[in-house]
């Protein structure tokens, strides 16, 4: 091997190390970004900063998302989820009160956050503005059940605190779309 195939080979394998120290950084700033990210977020959510810290803590896929794109997006799931969970649970206290308040917050009122959920998770990439509107209205639905509930003067702790987790899901979640650009 003659000279300049070796300095050759010794300069291309320095640009290998250093592109790949670079992208390793990028990485790791995008990371620390996200952290920033989460911190704004929930800092967004004003009185409920902790829970919100702590939502985000025990969650695997916000913890491992690496974007405001996916952690949107996992937020969403959650609060699809959480709303699905409400949903049963509170058909189940209708079946057994037959109260038009609660039948009303087991169907209307939670069919709405679920859809509001999938509308704002569906929407995320293609309409940023939409899935953020989306996000925040997934608190209609618990308001409008608090209000019905409290018109039949029925006080229940365990819907008041499901209302309030959606809620606050609605909160972060709006938060969160809020920092997606308009156009990904």
């Amino acid at each position: 091997m003659n000279s300049s195939t070796k300095s050759f080979i010794l300069f291309s394998l320095g640009l290998v190390l250093i592109i790949a120290n670079v992208a390793q950084a990028e990485e790791k700033s995008a990371t620390l970004d996200l952290s920033k990210l989460v911190i704004k977020v929930c800092d967004a959510t004003a009185t409920e900063r902790a829970k919100c810290m702590d939502i985000m803590r025990s969650n695997p896929k916000m913890l491992s998302a690496k974007n405001i794109v996916q952690l949107s997006q996992a937020i969403l799931e959650l609060g699809i989820s959480k709303g699905k969970e409400g949903q049963k649970f509170l058909k189940e206290l209708a079946k057994k009160s037959k109260s038009p308040a609660l039948e009303q917050c087991a169907g209307f009122d939670y069919d709405g956050v679920v859809g509001s959920f999938k509308s704002a998770l569906g929407e995320i990439k293609e309409d940023p503005m939409t899935a953020n509107y989306d996000a925040k209205v997934a608190s209609d639905g618990p308001d409008t059940c608090d209000r019905g509930l409290e018109s039949e003067k029925i006080v229940n702790p365990a819907i008041t605190e499901l209302n309030k987790e959606i809620r606050l899901l609605s909160g972060i979640a709006f938060a969160a779309t809020n920092f997606i650009p308009n156009k990904i």
